[in-house]
């Protein structure tokens, strides 16, 4: 039987030395971190890093707001773990990257992924010439940790509608370890961000299974190192790489 996460939530905050201000909205931020979890389905003890990210991530709001969301959870779970409630931390912070080739979305904290999440939001027509397909991209990959093979396998007919008709697309399908699919539900940000790039994504040149979600100005597949090119521009622009490729903040990339 696993830990009751209320039970915790009282030890925790009168074992930290956190100032009365900071201890209360701790203490909201966590309420409603395992509100979430538990209107949204993913179990407290068993969830990771993205989704964090995507539940700390308000779009339009400051980081710094973000920061205190995360550094609430990661907080209390960091007490969890000391209790043996849960067996890692899943906000636990992870080093700053300095080998672009070293940028994985499942090697990122929720801070970090939230901080490119909302680069995503903020990408316009002066850094990338198809800014909604950039954020639909980078959606992708750090909401569901995607690899870039992943991301450029997903064809127009991987994703449907299987919860609000009327809606869009609310879940995808990706092949499992077995040879088959898993249908995989998509979390709200991610899936509207998928939706916003719907209608200007551009025709494929080969329909087969609805055509490759992602496409170039000829409708062909886009280039197997656009994900991760995208990827580690944004987070250049944002401070989390150091700039050992020349671009400058924001890093201008052209769709092809």
């Amino acid at each position: 039987m696993g830990w009751d996460p209320y039970e915790l939530l009282e030890p925790w905050l009168a074992a930290t030395v956190y100032p009365p201000r900071t201890r209360e909205n701790y203490r909201e931020h966590a309420d409603d971190w395992l509100r979430h979890c538990r209107e949204a389905g993913p179990p407290w003890d068993k969830v990771a890093a993205q989704r964090i990210a995507l539940w700390a991530h308000r779009p339009g709001a400051p980081h710094s707001a973000t920061a205190r969301r995360v550094s609430a959870v990661r907080s209390f779970y960091a007490y969890a773990l000391r209790r043996d409630a849960v067996v890692y931390n899943p906000a636990a912070r992870r080093p700053r990257l300095t080998n672009p080739a070293q940028l994985t979305p499942a090697g990122l904290d929720p801070w970090q992924i939230a901080v490119l999440l909302a680069a995503f939001d903020e990408r316009g027509p002066a850094e990338s010439s198809h800014p909604q397909q950039d954020r639909a991209c980078g959606y992708l990959q750090l909401g569901l940790a995607l690899r870039a093979g992943a991301v450029l396998a997903i064809h127009l007919d991987d994703l449907s509608t299987e919860r609000d008709i009327g809606r869009g697309a609310d879940t995808l399908r990706l092949p499992d370890s077995g040879g088959g699919h898993r249908m995989v539900p998509l979390p709200p940000l991610v899936g509207e961000a998928v939706n916003a790039y719907l209608p200007r994504r551009r025709s494929p040149r080969d329909s087969t299974r609805g055509g490759p979600l992602f496409t170039g100005r000829t409708g062909v597949k886009m280039p197997h190192r656009y994900p991760h090119d995208l990827l580690r521009v944004v987070a250049e622009g944002s401070g989390l790489l150091s700039p050992l490729v020349s671009g400058g903040p924001g890093g201008r990339m052209r769709s092809r």
